[in-house]
C-alpha cells in the first residue's frame, strides 16, 4: 500500500517554474524531463502534515481554474532540509485570469506571530522553521497575510550553487562590491557580469555589509532568481537538463506533483515580467536582540495585493492595520516595488 502511495507521488516542476528553472521545452526534451522527474520523485516529493488543502480553503485548489499560492523557502541547514532556519522566504501568487505572477519577499528577521503546535508567540519569522519545519512556517505566513498557502517548495540554500552551475552560470548586474571571509572569499565588483554558482550564492546571501540590510539582500536574491529564469528559458541541452534534475533531486522538496505542475504551462511567459515586492519596515531591538519591525501600512498593502491576486475578499481590517500601540497604520509611501 505504501509503495502504491509512493508511485502516486509523482514529482515536480513547480520549483523549476517559480524558482527560476522554468524550461520552455517541448517534444522529446519534455519527455526526457518527465523521465528524469519521475526518477527523482521519491527524494523530492514531501507532503504536509495538514494534507493537500489549507485550512483556509473550503476545497482543494484546481490549477485549471483557480488562482493559487506557493511559498518558496530557502533553508540554511547545511546538508539537511529538515533542520536549520529559513534564510529566504517568498510568497508567489498565480492569477489564473491575468496569468500574472506576483512575488513578495519576507525579510528573515521580520518580527511576527509564530503559529506552532505550542501556541502563538512573537519571534523572527525565520525561526518558525526551527520550531516546526515547513508546516509551522506555512501556518505563520498564512496568518501574516491572511491567505491560504496552497503549495510550497523548500531548497537547501547551498543548493543554489548547484542550480546556477547546472544552467551554465547567470548574468547579473552586481549592485554592490562583495568580498571577505563571510562570502567564502568571493570577490565581486559592481557591474554586469557572469556569475558561477559559488559567486551567485555569495552575492545572494551577503547581508551585513549591505547598507540596505535585509531589503538590499532581498533585492539581490530577486536578481539571482530573474537571472536563473533568463538562463533556464533558453536551455535545449539534454546535458544541462540532466544536471538540473540532479541538482533538484538533491536540494529540493515540494508537495506539488508532476501531474499538477504540468498544468502550469500558461504561466511560463509571465515569468519574464513578474511583479516582485518586499515587505517594508525598520530596525527593532528587544532585549538586546535585533528584529525587523514590519511597517503596518505596507503590510496591509501587501496583504491586500496578495488577496486580490488570489481572488479573495478584501476586508476593512486589511485596509487599516493596528500597530502594537493600538494606532492605525496608514500608507506613508514607505513600500518599494520592483517590476521585472
Amino acid at each position: 500500500m505504501e509503495q502504491d502511495s509512493r508511485k502516486k507521488r509523482r514529482v515536480w516542476k513547480i520549483v523549476l517554474l517559480v524558482l527560476g528553472l522554468v524550461l520552455l521545452i517541448g517534444g522529446s526534451a519534455f519527455g526526457y524531463f518527465v523521465f528524469k522527474a519521475n526518477e527523482t520523485a521519491e527524494n523530492t516529493n514531501s507532503e504536509l502534515k495538514r494534507g493537500d488543502k489549507s485550512d483556509r480553503r473550503e476545497d482543494t485548489v484546481d490549477l485549471t481554474k483557480d488562482h493559487f499560492s506557493v511559498l518558496l523557502a530557502g533553508v540554511d541547514g547545511g546538508e539537511s532540509l529538515e533542520e536549520g532556519r529559513t534564510d529566504s522566504l517568498m510568497v508567489a501568487t498565480f492569477n489564473k485570469e491575468s496569468r500574472q505572477v506576483t512575488l513578495v519577499s519576507i525579510p528573515r528577521d521580520a518580527y511576527v506571530d509564530i503559529v506552532s503546535n505550542e501556541g502563538e508567540f512573537k519571534d523572527k519569522i525565520n525561526h518558525a522553521y526551527a520550531y516546526g519545519g515547513i508546516d509551522t512556517t506555512i501556518a505563520t505566513v498564512e496568518k501574516l497575510f491572511d491567505i491560504p498557502i496552497d503549495y510550497y517548495a523548500t531548497i537547501n540554500f547551498d543548493g543554489i550553487e548547484d542550480l546556477v552551475d547546472a544552467v551554465g552560470g547567470v548574468e547579473v548586474d552586481v549592485l554592490i562590491p562583495i568580498s571577505g571571509r563571510a562570502t567564502g572569499n568571493v570577490e565581486l565588483e559592481p557591474g554586469v557580469q557572469m556569475l558561477n554558482g559559488k559567486e551567485a550564492l555569495a552575492y545572494a546571501r551577503m547581508r551585513k555589509d549591505d547598507p540596505e540590510g535585509d531589503i538590499g539582500r532581498a533585492k539581490r536574491q530577486q536578481q539571482v532568481l530573474e537571472a536563473i529564469i533568463n538562463e533556464a528559458t533558453t536551455i535545449n541541452s539534454f546535458t544541462k537538463l540532466n544536471r538540473i534534475m540532479n541538482a533538484v533531486g538533491n536540494n529540493i522538496r515540494t508537495n506539488m506533483s508532476l501531474s499538477e505542475a504540468s498544468q502550469l504551462q500558461p504561466y511560463t511567459k509571465s515569468l519574464r515580467s513578474f511583479n516582485q515586492e518586499t515587505l517594508a519596515g525598520g530596525d527593532l531591538t528587544l532585549g538586546g536582540v535585533y528584529y525587523y519591525e514590519l511597517d503596518p501600512a505596507d503590510l496591509s498593502e501587501k496583504r491586500t495585493l496578495l488577496k486580490t491576486e488570489l481572488g479573495l475578499p478584501v476586508t476593512a481590517e486589511d485596509s487599516e492595520t493596528e500597530t502594537d500601540d493600538g494606532l492605525t497604520g496608514t500608507d506613508d509611501g514607505f513600500s518599494e516595488t520592483t517590476t521585472y
